[in-house]
């Protein structure tokens, strides 16, 4: 998969809302006391990869104000498309 910018000037800015699943027994216990449970997250981050099947966001980007420095991040997430709920681009002021 290669990577695709989605504006010329960078990558956009998203708040996306997914479902996970959610922790229950932390440790060994009866599978009776065991529920299901789903829950909704938001994140926020620049999109910097998107594909039929998943988008990469990346909430900490460097600038690109120094000739010699190659743009870095910290903290990618790869989400799965099927677990999106909706995806909205941000702008910035």
């Amino acid at each position: 998969m290669g990577r695709r910018k989605t504006r010329a000037d960078g990558y956009p800015l998203v708040y996306v809302e997914w479902e996970d699943s959610a922790v229950g027994t932390t440790g060994w216990g009866e599978t009776a006391g065991a529920a299901p449970s789903v829950v909704t997250v938001r994140s926020v981050g620049w999109l910097v990869y998107e594909a039929k099947d998943c988008k990469l966001i990346v909430p900490h980007l460097s600038q690109h104000d120094h000739a010699d420095a190659k743009q870095q991040g910290c903290g990618d997430m790869t989400i799965p498309a099927s677990s999106i709920r909706r995806i909205i681009r941000l702008q910035l002021k």
